[in-house]
C-alpha cells in the first residue's frame, strides 16, 4: 500500500513538471528548459503565449514574436522556443484578424511590449525578471513588417528589432528612418511575396546612424519561416539569437556568428557599436569586403 501511494506521488510530481515546462516539438539546443503560459487581455491579439526559461537568474531581455498573414503563434513557435531557450522572455501572439493589414500587427507588437513591462511587475513567473531596458520586436511576413513599423514608433523603448521576410504594406520605407534600435532583416533569395526589392528597400530606409544587418538566405522562399525545423530553423534562429545577445546584452563573443555569411547570397552588416562591418552580394559569383570601425 505504501509503495502504491509513493508511486502515485512520484508520477504526480513528474506530471506537474511536464505540464509546467514545455520544450515543444523541437528540442531547443541553446539553454535550459522553456516554460510556457497563456496570456490574455492584449489589444489587437486573439491569443498570446509567454515563453521563458524555467529558471531565470537575475534579469533578462524580452521580445514580442509573431507569424504573418493567416498565421498563428504556433507557426512561429519554433523561433519562440529557441529564443527562450537562449535565455530570453518571449511573448508570441496571434493578431485579432490573421487576414488583416500590417498596421494590426504593428499595434499588436506595441501592445505586447507594453504587456511585457506589465508582466514584469505583476506575473509571478517573470516578476522582476525582465530587463525592460532590453526589449525587442520580432515577426515574420506581415508580422515582420509590423515589427519594423512598431519599432519606428516605439523608438528608444527598444534596443533591437528583427524582421523575418518583412512584408511592407501601409508604411513607406522613409518611415523606418525613425527606428533607433539595432535592426536585423532576414530575407529569402527566392521570396516572391516579400520580394528582395521590398526587403532591401526597407533596409535602405533605415537610419545610417544605427547598427543594422541584412541577409538573403540562398533559395529560401517566403514561407521558409513558417513552422521551420532542422538546420534551417537552427540557422535562422541562431542568427537572431546572436543579434540579440550582441546588441541587447553586449556579448562581443557573438561577433563571429553575426559575421557568418554561410548560406547567404547577399549579406550586409553595419556595426555602430565599434565593431566591424562587412557586405557581400552575388548573382553568379560572390564577393565580399570588410572594414574595421564604424560606418
Amino acid at each position: 500500500m505504501k509503495k502504491t501511494v509513493m508511486l502515485f506521488v512520484v508520477l504526480s510530481v513528474i506530471g506537474l513538471i511536464s505540464y509546467a515546462c514545455d520544450t515543444g516539438s523541437s528540442t531547443p539546443t541553446l539553454g535550459a528548459s522553456v516554460c510556457t503560459k497563456s496570456i490574455s487581455g492584449i489589444g489587437s491579439t486573439s491569443a498570446a503565449k509567454l515563453y521563458y526559461p524555467c529558471t531565470i537568474s537575475g534579469t533578462v531581455g524580452a521580445t514580442s514574436m509573431s507569424s504573418g498573414y493567416t498565421g498563428t503563434l504556433s507557426a512561429i513557435e519554433w523561433m519562440s522556443q529557441r529564443v527562450a531557450a537562449a535565455g530570453y522572455v518571449v511573448l508570441a501572439f496571434t493578431p485579432s484578424n490573421t487576414y488583416g493589414m500590417v498596421s494590426l500587427w504593428r499595434d499588436a507588437h506595441k501592445n505586447c511590449i507594453s504587456k511585457l513591462k506589465s508582466l514584469n511587475t505583476s506575473d509571478a513567473n517573470v516578476k522582476g525578471k525582465i530587463n525592460t531596458s532590453k526589449l525587442s520586436t520580432c515577426g515574420h511576413s506581415k508580422g515582420g513588417g509590423g515589427s519594423l513599423w512598431a519599432s519606428s514608433q516605439l523608438t528608444n523603448q527598444l534596443k533591437t528589432t528583427v524582421g523575418l521576410a518583412p512584408y511592407e504594406e501601409g508604411f513607406a520605407d522613409s518611415a523606418l528612418r525613425t527606428i533607433t534600435a539595432a535592426t536585423f532583416i532576414e530575407a529569402g533569395s527566392g521570396d516572391t511575396l516579400a520580394t528582395n526589392s521590398m526587403t532591401r528597400g526597407e533596409y535602405s530606409g533605415l537610419s545610417t546612424s544605427i547598427s543594422r544587418k541584412y541577409v538573403e538566405y540562398t533559395g529560401y522562399s517566403h514561407m521558409a519561416w513558417a513552422n521551420a525545423s532542422g538546420s534551417a530553423a537552427d540557422k535562422m534562429a541562431g542568427d537572431v539569437i546572436a543579434w540579440m545577445k550582441y546588441y541587447l546584452d553586449g556579448d562581443t563573443s557573438q561577433k563571429s556568428a553575426i559575421a557568418d555569411q554561410s548560406g547567404t547570397s547577399r549579406f550586409e552588416w553595419v556595426d555602430k557599436s565599434g565593431g566591424s562591418s562587412s557586405s557581400s552580394s552575388s548573382s553568379s559569383s560572390t564577393s565580399s569586403t570588410s572594414s574595421s570601425g564604424c560606418n
